[in-house]
């Protein structure tokens, strides 16, 4: 049984500061190795975060979301799916790079996830779920700005040039980059150009790097 978790192997921890949870979770994790005639031995990467309101600086998670995307990580554990992040977009982006990459997942209490991660019609089911998401979010995000100019002009403001997120918007943007989703993806879900992502950026005062592609 050993062999069917492929390496590298990850484990990835998010506690409060609450010692007790951090046991619990390491308690519970260790069980689920053992199980599997594995131990903390076979652990490649281990990565705890203490969680705080800063929910885009969580340099472990950080850290192991670039490793999903270099492909240096082909297997994940962690207690719950939602120790991964309290975002919903975050977890989604998280999600389909995992996907795109072939790293399983494997939750200690949604064992049915690393189920539908095995086979390929549960991983293309996943996918076309998180494209609709996708796809739902740029549709309202079309909505409002459809709404907004729309007011805009109602109120005889004169509407010309290319379109402006709103301030919410742009701290968004600014987080997703942050938290190192791709160019490309950044553009595709507020329905603007890869040209106007970096704008927004450098207007931020953002040194952009390797990671905007």
């Amino acid at each position: 049984m050993k062999n069917k978790i492929e390496r590298p192997l990850a484990v990835y921890i998010r506690v409060s500061t609450k010692k007790q949870e951090l046991e619990n979770q390491l308690i519970a994790i260790e069980e689920w190795l053992k199980v599997r005639g594995l131990s903390w031995e076979d652990i490649d990467y281990k990565f705890e975060d203490v969680e705080s309101g800063a929910e885009d600086r969580r340099p472990g998670f950080q850290e192991l979301w670039r490793l999903v995307r270099e492909g240096r990580v082909k297997s994940i554990i962690v207690f719950e799916i939602s120790r991964l992040s309290r975002r919903q977009r975050t977890l989604i982006d998280f999600l389909y790079d995992c996907v795109e990459k072939g790293t399983m997942i494997y939750s200690v209490k949604e064992s049915y996830l690393s189920e539908w991660l095995k086979d390929p019609k549960g991983r293309t089911i996943i996918v076309g779920l998180l494209s609709i998401l996708y796809d739902l979010e740029r549709q309202l995000i079309s909505e409002r700005t459809k709404a907004g100019l729309a007011r805009a002009r109602a109120q005889g403001k004169k509407i010309g040039g290319q379109f402006k997120l709103s301030e919410k918007e742009v701290k968004e943007l600014i987080r997703l980059y942050k938290e190192g989703v791709p160019i490309r993806r950044i553009a595709r879900r507020f329905g603007i150009s890869r040209a106007t992502v970096y704008r927004y950026l450098r207007r931020a005062g953002i040194q952009l790097g390797s990671k905007g592609t």
